[in-house]
């Protein structure tokens, strides 16, 4: 019985620890300023969709002509793989329009809220929590006013 006793304790605290840096994942507030916004345009670079946060490295060009490599990132892989995106969502060479809060140390990154595509697809799955609610409020509010101009649904049928 002391055998098995003895291996209990340490695979409990390894349990424990492992918990602990699970916990210590950091939030979007800890590198991005939450409340401002920052919108770049230019040619993805390069998509992966990885974890901890997926990332699009775009090159964006300067108010003097300079490129400039920006990081956005988004959410984490499993999240958007939940949501149908594929390691092909966004390609190499695709304009893209990415708003989102910008890198607390002035850098040229952005935990992204939206992406708009050459055509005018928004894509979502930023990292912001409070973007996707306030998302989820305005598309239920679409909905209610789409429903209020088509009139009442005929239920005879």
């Amino acid at each position: 019985m002391r055998i098995r006793i003895g291996y209990s304790l340490p695979a409990c605290a390894l349990l424990l620890l492992a918990s602990a840096l699970a916990n210590a994942h950091h939030g979007a507030a800890s590198h991005y300023l939450l409340d401002q916004e920052v919108t770049v345009r230019g040619v993805v670079k390069e998509f992966r969709l990885i974890n901890p946060h997926a990332r699009i490295y775009v090159d964006v060009t300067d108010e003097d002509g300079n490129t400039v490599t920006w990081l956005a990132e988004g959410n984490a892989a499993a999240v958007l793989k939940r949501r149908g995106w594929t390691p092909d969502r966004i390609p190499a060479g695709s304009v893209v329009t990415i708003t989102g809060a910008p890198a607390r140390d002035g850098g040229p990154k952005i935990d992204w809220v939206s992406i708009v595509l050459e055509d005018g697809t928004e894509l979502r799955g930023g990292n912001t929590k409070e973007d996707q609610f306030r998302r989820q409020l305005e598309d239920l509010d679409k909905r209610r006013k789409a429903r209020r101009e088509d009139g009442p649904a005929d239920t005879s049928q």
